[in-house]
């Protein structure tokens, strides 16, 4: 749900030594989709923005 170029580095290494599985970069997002609608509940109006642009990309595909 948040970016963190900092881990990039790390994330390179793990994905040398354990392979994802090929498209996994279309997943992301769908998978990030899932707690939103709870933060929306919790903290407003930004997250359920978020919720929907992120579950009409996901689902465009």
């Amino acid at each position: 749900m948040i970016d963190a170029p900092w881990l990039d580095p790390q994330a390179d290494k793990f994905w040398r030594a354990a392979p994802v599985a090929d498209g996994w970069a279309d997943r992301v997002g769908l998978r990030r989709f899932f707690p939103l609608p709870v933060l929306a509940v919790l903290f407003g109006r930004g997250y359920a923005e978020q919720a929907l642009k992120t579950a009409r990309a996901a689902f465009a595909r």
